[in-house]
């Protein structure tokens, strides 16, 4: 029994040991002005507007740069969305000291148009995606009855040219390990199948993504939109999840609001989480 009590304490400590202190930074690539609180946060006015921002988020330790989402450049959002002060997301990581070549690894919350879209800006990394996500959007999303609103059809193809070269991994469902300290989350149906992270360290954060747009979300206990209408109670179940995961709803980082670059230290575009 004491042989296995000190195994298992080394165990511990060594695991501890060989996951990193990460830290996390968020980099502004681009605003969009004048868009309703309704289409973020379901139930609220329609006729209070706000302006969003467009994140990508680094986490740099044990040697990987990481990329939580990879943002967008194809011409054609741009004409759908009032997009200002944008900046390319693989020159946006510049100003946090890291080159496009040299990202590591890019983890994909949801396929969805400003947050897949640049998978083909960072040549080295490899691509983490939930199967089930992968699985719909390559597939039944483009079947009759199927639902691919917010993909980009070029997104799609990069995404297939990408498993093709070994340079894909398809995560495969809840609360699993991706890079030591990093556990991806799902069940918050922004998409069919989105994930969210938690990031392990002193104190831990979660990157929520579209899983939550905005930090009001979490103080009016209300959801972002999700795949469908029967996927609301699914979506603020998992905004009391992110909470606990993260210790505090101070330590949930929502995906579009611009508040997060006034809650952290910010310089210019980039603003220091962690």
């Amino acid at each position: 029994m004491k042989r296995i009590l000190l195994a298992a304490l080394a165990a511990t400590v060594l695991g501890a040991a060989s996951t990193p202190e990460y830290s996390i930074q968020a980099i502004r690539y681009g605003n969009s002005t004048d868009v309703s609180v309704a289409d973020l946060v379901i139930g609220g006015p329609k006729d209070e507007k706000i302006d969003l921002v467009f994140v990508v988020w680094l986490i740099r330790g044990g040697g990987r740069n990481i990329l939580f989402d990879s943002g967008f450049h194809r011409a054609r959002w741009f004409k759908e969305w009032n997009i200002k002060d944008y900046l390319g997301p693989d020159e946006a990581v510049r100003l946090a000291g890291v080159k496009p070549e040299e990202v590591t690894d890019v983890v994909i919350s949801h396929a969805h148009w400003d947050h897949m879209g640049g998978i083909d800006l960072f040549s080295k990394a490899t691509v983490w995606i939930q199967k089930e996500e992968f699985r719909y959007y390559t597939g039944q999303a483009w079947q009759a009855g199927g639902d691919h609103g917010g993909i980009d059809p070029d997104d799609v193809q990069e995404l297939v040219k990408l498993n093709t070269e070994g340079r894909l991994r398809l995560v495969d469902g809840d609360d699993v390990e991706i890079i030591p300290g990093i556990r991806a989350y799902t069940g918050s149906r922004h998409t069919f199948a989105s994930q969210y992270l938690r990031i392990d360290g002193h104190p831990p954060f979660v990157l929520a993504s579209d899983n939550v747009y905005l930090y009001r979300n979490l103080t009016e206990h209300k959801p972002s939109a999700t795949f469908s209408e029967a996927d609301y109670p699914a979506n603020l179940k998992n905004q009391e999840r992110m909470i606990e995961l993260a210790g505090s709803a101070e330590r949930v980082v929502p995906g579009h609001d611009a508040l997060q670059f006034q809650k952290f230290p910010t310089e210019g575009r980039v603003a220091k989480i962690k």
